[in-house]
Order: C-alpha cells, then sequence, then structure tokens
C-alpha cells in the first residue's frame, strides 16, 4: 500500500471514530437534558395508594412486606407479624419523590462499579462494604409491578433535609442513573418489624417475683421512697443498691431485635418473671435462653403475658418537687393492657442478653457479702 494511501485511510479512520464519537456525546447529552430532574418512577406518585406490598432482595436475605384490607402492613417472613408503618411510608414517599439526576452506564459489565449489580442473600446474611446493592419491587394487590428499583453506591449522603445522591437502575433494565431521594433502606429484614411493644414506668411497679427453674424464688418490693429492696433478704447480705433499680424499669425499654411464633419456641426450663403494678398491669415473662447470638452478644427469647385487676390501682404519691402525679385512671389503663396483651399474645421475643439479664436477676447479682465488722 502506498503511503499516500495509508495516511489517506487513517485520517478517514480517525474522523470516523471523533464522529461517533461526537454523536454518542451529543445522544448522553439530549438524554441527560431531557431525564434531569425527572421522576424515577412518573406514575408512582398517582399510584402511592395502590402499593400493597414490597419485596427486598439484599446480601442479608430476601423477604416481602404486605398490606391487609385494613391498611396494617405485616412481615412476611416473621409470620405476618406487624411490620414497622413508618418505615413503610417513608420508603413508598421516597420511591415516589426520587428525580434523576444523569444518565449512566447502560453497560451490564459496568454495573459493579456503581454498586448496581443483582444483589443475591448471601448464607450467613452478613455483607462487607463491597455488598451494597438493595433491591426493593412495589407492586398491587393483584401483584403488577408499580416501580422496582436497585440501588447502589452512594455518591453523597444525605440527611433529614437534603436528599441523597445514589447510583441506582430500575429493576428490569440495564440504563443506570444517578438520582437524587430521601433514600434510608434498612438491608436487613429484622430492621423491617414493628418494634414497639408496650411500656411500664418502674414508677408503678410494687411487687417483682422471679422464680428461676433451679433456685429459691426471689422476690423484689418498692419502699415508701420508690427504691427496690430484696424481700427477706438472708443475713450477711448487703443489696448492691446500682443493680436492683435496672430489675425495677426492666419494663419500661422493650425493643427486641427478632419474633418468632411461640408455638415455634420451647419455653421449657425458662425463668419466669412477674411484675405487680399499682396501675392494676399484671406482666409476666418467661425467659429462654435462645442459643445464639444478636448484637455480638448472647441472645434470649422472651414470651409475655399482660393481665389487669383494677382491684391493685393505688394513686401515685406527690412527688419529692411537691408536683401531683397524673391520676391513674381504671378505664384507660385497662385500655392500654388490653392493647398490650392483643400484641404481644402468640409471640416470642428475642433480646440480647443485656436486656434479657434485667429480667432474671439472682440473689447473687443483687447483694454481696456484708464486711466482717458489719455482720
Amino acid at each position: 500500500m502506498r503511503r499516500s494511501t495509508w495516511i489517506v485511510l487513517l485520517l478517514v479512520t480517525v474522523a470516523s471514530v471523533v464522529a461517533a464519537a461526537f454523536v454518542l456525546d451529543r445522544k448522553a447529552d439530549r438524554l441527560a437534558a431531557r431525564e434531569y430532574g425527572q421522576p424515577l418512577f412518573p406514575q408512582l406518585a398517582e399510584q402511592i395508594n395502590e402499593v400493597a406490598q414490597l419485596a427486598f432482595v439484599t446480601p442479608k436475605g430476601a423477604w416481602s412486606l404486605s398490606r391487609d384490607d385494613d391498611g396494617r402492613w405485616h412481615h412476611d417472613a416473621r409470620s405476618g407479624y406487624p411490620a414497622d408503618a413508618d418505615e413503610v411510608k417513608r420508603l413508598v414517599v421516597a420511591l415516589s419523590r426520587a428525580t434523576i439526576i444523569a444518565p449512566k452506564t447502560s453497560d451490564p459489565e459496568l454495573h459493579d462499579r456503581l454498586g448496581l449489580e443483582e444483589p443475591k442473600p448471601l448464607p450467613d446474611g452478613k455483607a462487607d462494604s463491597s455488598d451494597s446493592a438493595i433491591k426493593v419491587v412495589a407492586s398491587d394487590a393483584s401483584g403488577s409491578n408499580l416501580a422496582g428499583v436497585i440501588l447502589g453506591k452512594t455518591k453523597q449522603l444525605g440527611d433529614a433535609t437534603a436528599p441523597a445522591k445514589v447510583y441506582v437502575r430500575r429493576a428490569g433494565e440495564n440504563e443506570t442513573w444517578l438520582a437524587e431521594g430521601f433514600f434510608n433502606l434498612k438491608p436487613a429484614p429484622t430492621d423491617w418489624l414493628d418494634r414497639d411493644l408496650f411500656k411500664v414506668s418502674k414508677d408503678v411497679v410494687t411487687d417483682i417475683r422471679v422464680a428461676h427453674p433451679d433456685m429459691p424464688v426471689l422476690e423484689l418490693n418498692r419502699s415508701e421512697y420508690g427504691y427496690f429492696h430484696v424481700t427477706d433478704l438472708p443475713d450477711g447480705l448487703q443489696e448492691q443498691e446500682i443493680r436492683l433499680p435496672a430489675t425495677g424499669r426492666a419494663l419500661e425499654f422493650l425493643k427486641p431485635r427478632d419474633v418468632a411464633p411461640e408455638n415455634e419456641v420451647d419455653f421449657t426450663g425458662a425463668t419466669q418473671t412477674t411484675f405487680t403494678t399499682q396501675s392494676g398491669w399484671i406482666v409476666t415473662v418467661d425467659i429462654l435462653d435462645a442459643q445464639r447470638k444478636v448484637d455480638n452478644t448472647d441472645a434470649f427469647w422472651l414470651r409475655f403475658d399482660v393481665r389487669f385487676d383494677a382491684s391493685l390501682i393505688e394513686q401515685l404519691p406527690v412527688g419529692i418537687d411537691g408536683k401531683e402525679p397524673d391520676p391513674i385512671v381504671a378505664e384507660d389503663e385497662e385500655a392500654r393492657a388490653r392493647a398490650a396483651a392483643t400484641k404481644v399474645d402468640g409471640w416470642a421475643y428475642l433480646f440480647p442478653s443485656f436486656t434479657a439479664e434485667n429480667f432474671m436477676p439472682t440473689l447473687d447479682t443483687l447483694t454481696k457479702p456484708k464486711p466482717e465488722e458489719d455482720s
């Protein structure tokens, strides 16, 4: 080939490449201009009340939430236990308001760079920093998809007032986008449980009875000054005052980490603790070692039985600050107790040891030997 011919061919090739790049750039520019600021799911805002199911896939698991005919959301992977309605609402609203900032790659080979590969649950449910994809599909009562998205890497974090910038891909599509929205999807199935049970203040607890299967019954009572004491304290022992209030407060902080139907947990050999209150509530708790970990510590199953006895009601005394406490109204307390009983009936709840231990004190944990000169 002559040198002049080779040069001409080279120039033609270079010109073609430049022209193709120009066309692609113009195409990308037009796509970006057309899509910028557009909703990621244009129809979802009008269909938001039709969302009846949310299906999730993350490295920590695959699960779904469903809405019943009364509008209540349930966790399908936890035998229909109530789901966190506030989290569901935030998610659906976030999907309906998410907007496109710019198009990214449509090459499936590059999806991993943006964290947008199809997520798969890992055997142990543990994900490292490279396993960030979360897939969620919203559908209506008939099963028709209303919106589906894979959320990948975050380019810019958001907060309560500023949306985050996240790489996304609509489910079933190869095109990827940088989108803006209040995305705060929790990656584990237990994150979507309604973890609010009930609360009983230590101020109304009067007596606590702890029955371990292999120990004498331990009883605590509250004095007129509001302090808990061991009933019939044996000679030679003194109370560890720093530990006693924790048992009195045990029913104030109930945030389970997981839940299961009661009939799936064998409570044979469980410790049983009963709280009697001057607000009429009687709460009996069975506590059993779950033989597993949660929050990197030992876990325990707890089962609650809530009853009400109006004859126990006794008004609280005036506080040391001179303020009159709110009156205890039998009808209100009975309604609250019935609501709590309905919620926990038939369920077992998983708690970390630092919560469960407050329900199963022993004489050894609540007392210590008196100094010899005081014995």
